[in-house]
């Protein structure tokens, strides 16, 4: 309550909760069973199904749920160039807006480009990923450009928010205004303040619903055709349908007479004097914000029948809000292609009959936001535009999807189906079934619930909306305190190295991140969102993922094959300032050393004598040779296909292997893998099924170490490892002793370098990873069977975490000085408590 009664409560309470949104899974991860449902290797059915059939994306993971709120920012503040980061505090609390009236998960997409061409090829490649577009805050006329652009190249809606949803709110209001005063729409002579994109949407749409007499002002005065200054071509294309009698001059004297004013410009720009000299009862929308055209009071005293603004703090509040929840509910539910005017004309019916005849009044045109029945009704409308203009995918019931909306908004859930048949399934039908259950197993949630007026007022409404998005504005680095943003990674794919399933596209790798996104936030406390790119070019990947990285405080690379993933994380690291991060490569690095640690310490041997053979020399085998030899490894020798890797070999190299050949086989061993393990120490296995025999771990030196990591089936089974003589045997699988799974290297990681705002994820803080993973097996505990800890043993997201930002503080990259035991405590809170943070 303390918070409350404080002037800057809006900002007090996004910096107390670090944003309004988080990421969630949709299903507890309270154990192994569910953990190989949710991830590997459930998750492997539901990427088949997808790459055989993309469409089921939209019901085996949350895409035919998830929006991109996408914008630049260009229409914050007019003219002046912002920060693009200034546009997430108001994204995320549309999401909210989004997820409270209509159950849509929504994501913001600040995209830091100005070229709105560019825009677009960033939007489309971002397909796979969405299931509708919405454009927001994007300036006039790029926003037309982008939304053209991108319809045409779009198999999912793209909706303007500026532009489609406030055309739809003022036609829904204008029309029980105009029956409030006692004229018709046909009649009436509208002039409309401002330009831009929303001046024109509306301009656009009350031309097509009958207005004949409209005329739009911009700074320079009337638009008319052959108007020859301050024009651009939506202005030009503009002029063609309105003014019809080309009437010039100020916005003064063109106002004269007019029935109706709608303001989408800036603050006090109409005079009570301008109101005076209009017809009788004359209609006047002041919608700017912060500051409408005029203030109410003097509108209603100089004769206006009916005000209304876009702040809540007045009668008749016209807020976006009203709209957007309900059109994307009905677009998603009925996998609407596009937007059609019909849509546009049904929903804002919808919304003008929610105020029955007997209730409108002057101070009662439009319903209040906290009205539940809005997004039911606009969503059962859009469903009707959409199946009657054939742009529908699904056969749906409009009614059905009102029902369904309206049991969110009250129960907090859609209606999940559950199986009737109850004969015993396979892991792959489970796995299935949870995901069309659940559609997905990611969703955001609303770290502030709008529960009443004051906390919608507060945060999620203009004027106090906007007070974080100036201090953002104000003070670039605020973003990380004032949103999700310093909590929240990417999870970057191409789809093209996908588990053991290989290259099988961005669409069928979403179940595989959405996994991965539900084991950051219940293992480090870390929000995570898929981000599958449909691009394959490795320079056009690192464009897409830098411009849209203001939206995200970490960078996890995933999935993506070699030696491309090589070029990507390089590029992305020198271009970003944030940490970036294959975890194919250094979080499978991180746990490998762990093991190997603990491994050598039972064989009585240090690792600075052993002879390391890995086999694999993708990312993660690259990787984890570097890693060994900064921890310090006598020597290790990499095998591909091919045989051992060495200085001199020309056949099937790239300059990846070539520049690990300068560090490893010191000997210069030449041969096949067999060749290569003869009295070697320890091999680790990252290649594929059953290539290492038992013969040749009896070649191996006394004791050897075996980690048999292919996935699902490992190099060799473990009883015939042990039985050949291996000391220490590990796998990836969770059904053998001594998992190695790179999620207890990944949360921890993540959450060190996040809450020290980390610039890079370096080798220091890898090494400090992989020595805290080891650390949490004791000598008592210490076995051949027990030589790393549980893939879901909650002690381990605190430690490394801890010893990741304490790495992150010594060795400089760290922006801030957060003491690491602080660190631990907190995530120890995340995972044991479940505070939001």
């Amino acid at each position: 309550m303390y918070l409350l009664d404080q002037p800057d409560a809006a900002l007090a309470y996004r910096r107390q909760y670090r944003g309004l949104i988080g990421i969630a899974s949709k299903v507890p991860l309270r154990d192994r069973a569910m953990l190989s449902l949710v991830y590997t290797p459930g998750v492997a059915e539901a990427c088949r199904v997808i790459s055989q059939d993309e469409v089921s994306s939209f019901d085996l993971t949350g895409r035919g749920n998830t929006v991109a709120i996408l914008t630049d920012a260009s229409d914050l503040f007019g003219p002046t160039r912002a920060p693009v980061e200034a546009a997430l505090p108001l994204l995320e609390a549309k999401a909210v807006l989004f997820k409270t009236f209509a159950g849509v998960d929504a994501v913001p997409i600040a995209v830091d480009l100005q070229d709105p061409l560019a825009i677009v090829e960033v939007a489309r490649s971002l397909i796979p990923t969405f299931g509708a577009f919405c454009l927001d805050h994007i300036r006039a006329p790029h926003s037309f450009t982008i939304q053209d652009h991108l319809e045409k190249a779009a198999p999912i809606p793209v909706f303007s928010n500026q532009h489609h949803g406030t055309a739809i709110l003022v036609l829904g209001a204008l029309k029980n205004a105009l029956e409030v005063v006692g004229k018709r729409l046909e009649e009436v002579r509208v002039v409309i303040a401002g330009a831009g994109l929303a001046g024109i949407g509306v301009a656009r749409l009350l031309t097509r619903v009958g207005v004949k007499d409209l005329i739009v002002c911009d700074r320079a005065g009337a638009i008319y055709l052959g108007r020859p200054y301050r024009m651009n071509w939506a202005k030009a294309y503009l002029a063609k349908e309105t003014n019809p009698e080309r009437r010039r001059g100020t916005l003064a004297e063109v106002l004269k007479g007019a029935d109706v004013f709608i303001g989408l410009a800036r603050g006090n720009i109409l005079s009570p004097e301008m109101v005076a000299a209009m017809a009788p009862d004359p209609i006047v929308f002041a919608l700017a914000l912060p500051t409408p055209e005029i203030d109410p009071d003097l509108a209603r005293q100089a004769g206006a029948a009916v005000v209304a603004t876009g702040r809540s703090d007045y009668p008749n509040m016209m807020d976006v809000s009203l709209v957007f929840p309900g059109v994307f509910r009905g677009l998603l539910d009925s996998g609407a292609r596009n937007i059609r005017l019909r849509t546009l004309i049904y929903a804002a019916e919808a919304l003008a009959s929610l105020v029955p005849p007997e209730q409108r009044g002057p101070e009662h045109i439009v319903p209040q936001i906290f009205d539940f029945r809005v997004a039911p009704a606009i969503a059962a409308a859009v469903v009707q535009a959409a199946l009657e203009t054939k742009e529908a995918t699904r056969e749906v019931d409009p009614q059905q999807v009102a029902e369904n909306t309206r049991r969110y908004i009250y129960e907090g859930t859609f209606d999940v189906a559950r199986p009737v048949n109850r004969r015993p399934r396979s892991l792959a039908e489970q796995a299935l079934d949870l995901r069309r259950r659940y559609r997905g197993v990611l969703e955001i949630r609303s770290k502030l619930p709008v529960r009443d007026h004051h906390i919608l007022n507060l945060l999620y409404l203009p004027p106090a909306a906007l007070a974080p998005v100036e201090e953002v504005r104000q003070h670039r680095e605020a973003v990380y305190d004032l949103t999700v943003k310093g909590n929240l990674v990417a999870i970057v794919t191409d789809g093209s190295a996908v588990l053991g399933l290989g290259d099988i596209g961005p669409q069928a790798a979403l179940p595989v991140m959405e996994g991965k996104a539900v084991l950051f936030q219940s293992l480090g406390g870390v929000e995570a969102f898929p981000i599958c790119i449909a691009e394959r070019d490795p320079d056009r990947i690192v464009d897409i993922v830098a411009a849209i990285a203001p939206s995200f405080g970490g960078i996890n690379l995933e999935d993506i094959a070699a030696p491309r993933c090589f070029e990507i994380e390089s590029a992305l690291k020198e271009r970003l300032d944030m940490p970036v991060f294959h975890d194919d490569q250094h979080g499978t690095a991180i746990v490998v050393l762990a093991a190997l640690i603990n491994a050598f310490k039972l064989r009585g041997t240090p690792l600075a004598e052993a002879r390391v053979v890995i086999n694999g020399a993708g990312a993660a085998g690259i990787a984890t040779a570097k890693l060994l030899l900064v921890y310090g490894v006598g020597d290790v020798i990499l095998c591909d296909r091919l045989g051992a890797i060495y200085r001199e070999r020309e056949a099937g190299m790239n300059r990846y292997k070539m520049e690990i050949a300068r560090l490893t086989n010191k000997a210069g061993v030449r041969g096949d893998l067999a060749t290569a393990l003869v009295g070697a120490d320890a091999f680790i296995g990252l290649s594929s099924p059953n290539i290492l025999t038992p013969e040749m771990i009896r070649s191996m030196a006394p004791d050897p170490i075996v980690f048999a990591l292919a996935n699902p089936d490992p190099e060799i089974h473990p009883d015939l490892a042990l039985e050949a003589g291996a000391l220490v045997v590990a796998t990836g699988r969770s059904d053998f002793p001594n998992q190695v799974n790179n999620s207890l290297a990944f949360p921890g990681v993540f959450r060190g370098a996040l809450d020290v705002r980390a610039r890079d994820i370096n080798d220091a803080m890898k090494l400090a990873a992989a020595q805290a993973i080891a650390e949490l097996v004791s000598p008592r505990q210490l076995s051949p069977q027990y030589v790393i800890p549980d893939s879901l043993d909650l002690s381990v997201p605190p430690a490394v975490a801890a010893a990741v930002a304490r790495a992150a503080v010594e060795t400089g990259v760290a922006r801030l000085q957060v003491d690491p035991d602080d660190i631990a405590a907190r995530t120890r809170e995340l995972l044991y408590e479940g505070l939001r943070r």
